[in-house]
Parts: structure tokens; sequence; C-alpha cells
């Protein structure tokens, strides 16, 4: 049904996809995988993350040049774009819209809405992103910082300074609203 998706099975450089998927559909275990697959091809933010992912990793110039292709054109009518080096796995996308991601790097299990810009300020440069992060719609992060493990950043919030691991931060500029727990967006989100 969708060949380019088996080399999932042939390759250890898709971990991230697999954990992509694996968090995507953590919600919906009875399902079956064809119709998991139906889902995560067709639904556009998805979408232009398998082709990132499938361009980050493939290893023969003609299979990358296709995926990057394939990426290009869908992150243009998307308004997504990965533009991160190292982007941890667990990706959850709930709606499309711009999203720019330019980081340093991003940790796993990143849930982020629409319309987020991610990126440098052009003087000191591009933010790192830990793992376990929540980030709201219209919020912009931008500058050589660093976000911290486990950190909730709440809509249209700016942020241009350090955030502490284990907080939720809000506002314009963003300020630690209180300490949270690891579980905090876990049990937010539901998964």
């Amino acid at each position: 049904m969708f060949p380019h998706i088996l080399t999932v099975l042939f390759t250890d450089r898709l971990d991230p996809l697999r954990h992509d998927l694996a968090r995507r559909f953590a919600k919906y275990e009875d399902k079956p995988l064809s119709w998991k697959l139906k889902y995560y091809y067709t639904t556009p933010q998805y979408r232009t993350l398998l082709y990132y992912r499938l361009y980050s990793s493939a290893r023969f110039g003609g299979l990358r040049a296709l995926f990057r292709v394939l990426y290009r054109r869908h992150s243009s009518r998307t308004g997504i774009e990965f533009l991160t080096p190292l982007l941890g796995g667990g990706v959850i996308m709930p709606h499309w819209g711009r999203i720019i991601l330019n980081a340093d790097r991003i940790g796993d299990n990143l849930y982020i809405f629409h319309n987020v810009t991610v990126g440098n300020d052009y003087r000191s440069g591009k933010p790192t992103i830990g793992s376990n992060v929540f980030i709201g719609t219209g919020t912009v992060v931008l500058g050589q910082i660093t976000v911290g493990d486990n950190v909730v950043i709440g809509a249209c919030s700016f942020v241009n300074e350090d955030v502490p691991s284990n907080s939720l931060v809000a506002g314009n500029p963003a300020k630690v609203v209180k300490a949270i727990g690891p579980d905090y967006i876990r049990a937010m989100i539901g998964y």
C-alpha cells in the first residue's frame, strides 16, 4: 500500500519514526495497523514528519533525494519546517499550520501545536529543547537558550531566556508560573 513506509523495517536509523508512531497511536491500540498507517500517511502534518524522517535517515543518494523532494513539497504545502539536525522521537502535532523547528537539538516526546516558531535570534544562536516538552499555540522560542526536560510552555508565550526543567512557563516574556512533576504533561494530555 505504502511501499516507502516499508523501509521502517530495514533500518535502525528510523528509531525516532518508530517512537513517533508508537506515541501517536498509544490511544488507538485497538485499531488495526492498516488504519494507523493510513491515518499517519493521510494526515498532512504527519506525512510531512514522515518524509522528514525518511529523508534524514536515508543512506543512498537517489532515495535520499526522493525523500528530500517529497519532504520539501509537503513542507511548503503544510507550512511545517523541520530544520533541526537532531529531532527526537515521539513528536505529536495535533493540528497543522505554520510550525518552524530550527533548534540545535530537540529531545524525545515533543508535543507541539500550530503557529509555533523555534529558532535563532540572529545574534546568539539556536535553542536547545529537552525531552517531554509541551509547546502551546502561537509560542515563539528564540535565541541560544535551553529549555529543560518536562516543561510546559503556555500558548502565545515568548521565550528568550533559559527555562528550568520541571516547570510551567507562560507570558510575554515567559516567566515560570509553577514547578511541575515529571508526570504532569502525561496527565494533562493523556499519554
